[in-house]
């Protein structure tokens, strides 16, 4: 085989998956956008409701709204990426991240509180250990 039908064939193979990989791309960006309409009028709604019987103020109504706006896009994000084939993978990893940082925190946090009496415990064998 010659070098230019190597290229070609190669070539020929990366259109042909980019042309299937295409149509869920389109699906994927309707799928954020109609997801993104949806969380515009979820925002409008949330703003909208009238709490002045509970004693909420503007400031906590705001910040509600922006929970709802963060936890409503990553929630589309994770839809998207799920559709994609790809977002099992990353809600894999993230729970890993998590569950590492929580495991390494611990240790500190433990590691710290118990300082002085690991201090006590290293000096008491010390001191076995020198008679």
């Amino acid at each position: 085989m010659d070098s230019t039908e190597i290229i070609l064939q190669a070539l020929d193979s990366m259109i042909l998956q980019f042309a299937s990989l295409l149509p869920k791309l389109i699906v994927a960006l309707l799928i954020w956008y109609v997801g993104k309409y949806l969380l515009g009028l979820a925002l409008v709604f949330v703003k909208k409701i009238d709490l002045k019987k509970t004693q909420v103020d503007e400031e906590a109504m705001g910040m509600i709204t922006t929970l709802v706006d963060i936890i409503g896009r990553v929630v589309l994000a994770l839809v998207v990426l799920d559709y994609l084939g790809i977002g099992r993978t990353i809600i894999g990893a993230l729970t890993q991240g998590v569950t590492f940082a929580i495991a390494i925190a611990l240790g500190l946090a433990f590691g710290k509180a118990l300082e002085d009496d690991a201090r006590k415990v290293v000096e008491s064998v010390k001191r076995l250990f020198k008679e």
